[in-house]
């Protein structure tokens, strides 16, 4: 069932990811604010010599915010917003990811995206994905 506005609900949300990433768990939570938000938390390998990341990812009224929790990043990687550490995946005004998107076929991917580009980066120190501009809200500015 969708919403009124072609929004997908939070459980055609939990199927999708249940379905395409299992090692994915998800919780219902509560902010400070004690308003409820969805949250998941699983794992991610990019590549078969990659190590085994720990991911978080929640979704709470509007857009969806993504964090490594394990291993730990570098301290100055690229594209991590610096107000909250979490990753910058795409340029939200140019709304490739809104409500209407499965998080299993968009916000996943692309998590596992950055996480490739960014083992690029620790060897190499070029980031080699597409770039968007960005305020000076975040960190890896080119």
């Amino acid at each position: 069932m969708r919403l009124g506005n072609n929004e997908l609900t939070i459980g055609q949300q939990v199927r999708a990811m249940a379905s395409l990433f299992p090692q994915f768990e998800y919780r219902r939570k509560r902010n400070k604010r004690g308003r409820q938000y969805s949250a998941w938390q699983g794992t991610l390998q990019p590549t078969n010599g990659s190590p085994v990341y720990t991911i978080k990812i929640i979704l709470p009224a509007y857009y969806p915010s993504v964090w490594v929790l394990a291993p730990q990043l570098s301290p100055n990687a690229p594209h991590i917003y610096t107000e909250d550490q979490s990753l910058c995946l795409y340029y939200p005004s140019d709304r490739s990811w809104n409500r209407q998107k499965l998080l299993a076929e968009t916000i996943v991917p692309w998590t596992a995206e950055w996480l490739y580009l960014y083992e690029l980066w620790c060897v190499t120190g070029e980031w080699y994905g597409s770039e968007a501009p960005h305020n000076e809200k975040r960190r890896g500015k080119k």
